[in-house]
């Protein structure tokens, strides 16, 4: 006979893992059903913003943030509308300093709590779900079959449980920007005596903007953000291009020569694009299912809202499944309209920011995002 958990969690990452946290802390069976850990030596996504603070001491995870992984990032340099650099200081938010986090570090050390707090850890990839009622029948790649009352999505970007659900009417999958990221790590050169400064700088260019930020290993990460067709062709193989891209910076550029950096190797490619569900949540016939993190909405980095916004629906979890197993469904509908009034609100602040850069009005990455 195959064991009823009260909730199944599909999918690894910050927002799976902080999920099966919260819900294993209210006395509720989970089932946790993600992709094998991988150890990574880097991860793009290491700016955790002040309004995480609260959500990681409600979870009771603030010690996480003590370990020499991670620093406070007190302040962040923008060179955006202007060739001079602005600072922002973490002195305005009154949840404090937000932080620079090493994101394996991070994630390893969820994944770590996640695995004993919750009741059943699946390592697979998910094969089917089949609405029973109101229970959610799952089955893996293996074989491995779960019955679960409540179902939520935290497969990030590829949106495996919203993505089969928007086929329904009541559900739609929306498509925002298609950001792309270029992405690499640099190390100082061998034997420099230079300290870098713990400082993180954006700067917009002509065919997008850039994110530099020195992580608490002493490695910058630096990523350029621009839309699949304006990015340089070949990049990832072709180190010349990247250099040549670097060059077109001042600022981070500046920093990157001056702190003795070494650009040796072509930049990784990634998505960056923007994303969302519409609902998040729901009833799929009479069973319920709830996206949370990158699976609901996903963000341009510009907001660095993407840790915190999966830390807050991790966070709010527990009252969904518990108020929809009381028979409660209006719980869904709420949350689901609280994430697409952040989605609306997100967005225009998005518009306000980049169209703050007047200087390159004319180029096609910003005429786009007027």
């Amino acid at each position: 006979m195959n064991q009823t958990f009260e909730v199944a969690v599909i999918g690894g990452g910050i927002a799976g893992a902080a999920a099966v946290i919260s819900l294993a802390q209210e006395g509720l069976s989970v089932a946790w059903i993600r992709p094998k850990w991988k150890g990574e030596a880097h991860k793009v996504g290491e700016s955790l913003a002040p309004a995480a603070n609260p959500i990681l001491e409600r979870l009771g995870l603030s010690h996480l943030m003590e370990n020499i992984s991670h620093r406070r990032a007190n302040s962040t340099f923008s060179a955006w509308g202007q060739s001079a650099l602005v600072e922002r200081n973490s002195a305005v938010h009154l949840e404090g300093a937000g932080s620079i986090i090493n994101r394996i570090k991070f994630e390893q050390d969820l994944f770590d709590i996640a695995n004993e707090a919750c009741s059943l850890v699946v390592e697979d990839a998910l094969q089917e779900f089949v609405e029973l009622g109101r229970e959610w029948q799952i089955r893996t790649s293996n074989g491995t079959k779960v019955i679960a009352c409540f179902v939520i999505d935290a497969t990030g970007r590829a949106q495996v449980i919203g993505k089969a659900l928007a086929q329904e009417k009541s559900t739609q999958r929306i498509m925002g920007d298609h950001l792309v990221a270029a992405y690499a790590f640099l190390r100082q050169k061998e034997g420099s005596d230079v300290i870098a400064t713990p400082a993180t700088i954006i700067e917009s260019v002509e065919d997008g903007w850039w994110y530099a930020s020195l992580l608490p290993s002493n490695e910058l990460t630096l990523n350029f953000y621009s839309d699949p067709d304006i990015m340089p062709k070949g990049i990832s193989i072709n180190l010349d291009k990247w250099k040549n891209l670097i060059q077109q910076t001042n600022q981070i550029s500046y920093w990157i020569e001056d702190a003795e950096f070494i650009v040796d190797t072509p930049p990784q490619l990634d998505s960056a694009a923007t994303r969302w569900l519409s609902p998040a949540a729901g009833v799929s016939g009479v069973a319920g299912w709830a996206a949370i993190g990158d699976a609901a909405v996903s963000f341009d980095p510009l907001s660095a809202h993407g840790m915190t916004t999966a830390l807050w629906a991790a966070a709010r979890s527990p009252d969904l499944v518990k108020a929809y197993l009381n028979g409660n469904n209006q719980i869904l509908r709420d949350y689901a309209d609280s994430v697409e009034k952040g989605r609306k609100e997100y967005l225009k602040q998005r518009n306000d920011i980049y169209r703050q850069e007047q200087r390159f009005a004319d180029k096609e990455f910003w005429h786009r995002r007027r």
